[in-house]
């Protein structure tokens, strides 16, 4: 009997009774059927991811968290469900990105077609402006009546450490290509350079201007009466019911009562508890990937402190998939990622290229698919991105962290031995040589280089035209589009629309939409047999790469932490 079929049968005697009991439990909705006059409760908050992080307790109970295509498709769903008679939104402290934001807000925006009613109630502290953004996709607004408002002028803050490695007498020894390029900054700063808070300020005022803009739209506002109202936030509850930012002051237990009295009943389903309800589409298939997380080199993974962590030979292996598979029409690549390493990134880009040039080949943009991330997605018939997704940073950097005297304040010592000066290149026990830094800033050339041939190859541009706008900036999707390195301003929706167009698909035709990678069992997930990312054996040096942004390769990535609130 081999070591998998002996974990598999343990496996199984232990949990299989749990599970059919939990199974029985949770899938009680289900086997009862919905409700004739159901109404969808979906809880908004927290993070909204992509795609699914392993969760063996969501596994086993069948209340997986929800990723972004589980709201689109339970809106679009009960637009169509004849069972469901109504939508609540529960917006809670939103921790996503602008553009996921965006993309669910244009879903609840169609949801209005139907005539159905659509409730965002506003019920927790923190309430600001990306809740109040999302909240403003629905009919109605509803505010619980000791609730503050905070919408107010957005501010974007990044963390810088310089100050904390100066006292551990850590030195950080970072380069880049060119003065954009800020990722590093975090270590090697302790505030914004000239540069930094120049692209920040950029892209900060991009993403106010759409949240203005389309907040007021939707309201049947004035932008400039809407903006009047954020700069005299935070707003007391009488304020925003006065002024009409809300609707209605109202507790839950009034929600209830107005869909018992309005619409014959009330019958709440979750958004968990519908997703068996959620009615798929038939047609000519198109396949979309998902490549989400920092970008390594081999298989992907998770990581307890970065996440979802995008492996190149994983991504490239399922666009090869759907490249091989006659059935699908055409792919989209779905990309949220800042990037990082560059191996693995040229990896997904080759295969990006093989398959452009066997079927239609689209992009479409998350929250961010910047440096890496855009590395990726040049070689794509077309590139469609939110106007609020954080994208370009065309440009490189490597580097790393002298640890010689935090190892001495800590009482620690090393010694070595090596064959050749460049032994030491990477070593955390002193700064790189003159002949090292010499060699680091031929290898960013090369590689920006490569960068920039692949996008002006792509995008059909110039390499100087490249260069101007490159340099490691990061852009708005907006913006992007007027610099030409997106082609589209939408979602993952619009992505589809062009897929359909450029594979002669009819528009009014439906599609299946395949999606990659597949998701794994509960079972597939336990009886694989991975490396324990959390081995207790690795050095002081492994662990701070935990923490920090370090690597001994080239990257391209984007800076690991701004937010924008």
């Amino acid at each position: 009997m081999t070591w998998g079929q002996r974990r598999a049968i343990v496996i199984t005697v232990v949990i299989l009774f749990f599970v059919l009991i939990v199974w029985a439990a949770f899938n009680a909705t289900r086997l009862r059927g919905l409700s004739r006059n159901a109404v969808l409760v979906i809880d908004a908050n927290g993070d909204i991811e992509e795609q699914r992080a392993p969760d063996i307790f969501g596994g086993l109970t069948g209340q997986l968290s929800p990723v972004l295509e589980d709201y689109l498709d339970a809106i679009d769903s009960a637009k169509r469900d004849s069972h469901i008679t109504g939508l609540v939104v529960r917006i809670g402290p939103l921790d996503t990105g602008w553009s996921k934001l965006e993309e669910i807000r244009s879903h609840l925006l169609g949801f209005q077609a139907s005539g159905k009613p659509s409730i965002c109630y506003l019920g927790y502290d923190g309430i600001g402006n990306p809740e109040y953004y999302l909240a403003t996709a629905c009919k109605q607004i509803w505010l619980v009546p000791t609730a503050q408002v905070s919408i107010t002028g957005m501010m974007a803050e990044e963390l810088f450490l310089r100050g904390t490695l100066d006292k551990l007498k850590i030195i950080p020894e970072f380069y880049h290509i060119a003065e954009y390029k800020t990722a590093t900054n975090t270590l090697t700063e302790k505030k914004f350079t000239p540069a930094h808070r120049e692209e920040v300020d950029s892209v900060l005022r991009g993403i106010y201007g759409t949240y203005v803009n389309e907040a007021s739209e939707s309201r049947h506002v004035a932008a400039g009466q809407l903006e009047r109202e954020i700069m005299a936030g935070p707003l007391l509850t009488s304020e925003a019911a006065r002024d009409h930012v809300v609707d209605r002051l109202a507790y839950w237990d009034q929600v209830q009562s107005y869909f018992r009295a309005e619409y014959h009943g009330w019958h709440p389903v979750s958004l968990a508890d519908y997703r068996p309800f959620v009615t798929g589409t038939s047609g000519p298939q198109i396949a979309v990937v998902y490549a989400t997380g920092t970008i390594v080199s081999g298989n992907s993974g998770y990581s307890p402190t970065d996440g979802i962590l995008m492996g190149g030979d994983s991504v490239a292996s399922d666009i090869r998939e759907a490249r091989r598979d006659s059935s699908i029409r055409a792919i989209v690549l779905r990309i949220d990622s800042g990037g990082g390493s560059v191996v693995g990134s040229e990896v997904i880009r080759r295969e990006v290229e093989l398959a452009r040039d066997a079927k239609p080949f689209v992009v479409s943009m998350s929250d961010t698919a910047a440096s890496g991330g855009y590395w990726i997605a040049t070689p794509a018939n077309k590139i469609v991105a939110e106007p609020n997704t954080i994208t370009g940073s065309i440009g490189v950097l490597t580097g790393k962290l002298n640890l010689a005297g935090l190892y001495a304040l800590l009482g620690f010592s090393t010694d070595y031995v090596a064959t050749s000066d460049n032994a030491t290149l990477f070593s955390d026990q002193q700064n790189f040589t003159p002949q090292q830094q010499a060699y680091i800033q031929k290898s960013l050339q090369e590689t920006y280089s490569q960068f920039t041939q692949g996008v002006a190859k792509g995008r059909g541009l110039t390499v100087e035209a490249v260069d101007k706008i490159g340099k490691g900036r990061v852009w708005t999707g907006a913006q992007a589009k007027e610099l030409r390195l997106v082609d589209e301003l939408g979602g993952l929706d619009r992505a589809i629309g062009v897929a359909k167009d450029l594979a002669r698909i009819p528009a009014s035709e439906s599609v299946r939409i395949v999606r990659f990678p597949k998701e794994q069992s509960i079972f597939q997930w336990l009886l694989s047999r991975e490396e324990n990312p959390m081995d207790d054996t690795r050095s002081l040096s492994a662990r701070l790469r935990e923490l920090l942004p370090m690597s001994d390769t080239v990257q391209a990535r984007i800076p690991f932490e701004l937010r924008i609130r």
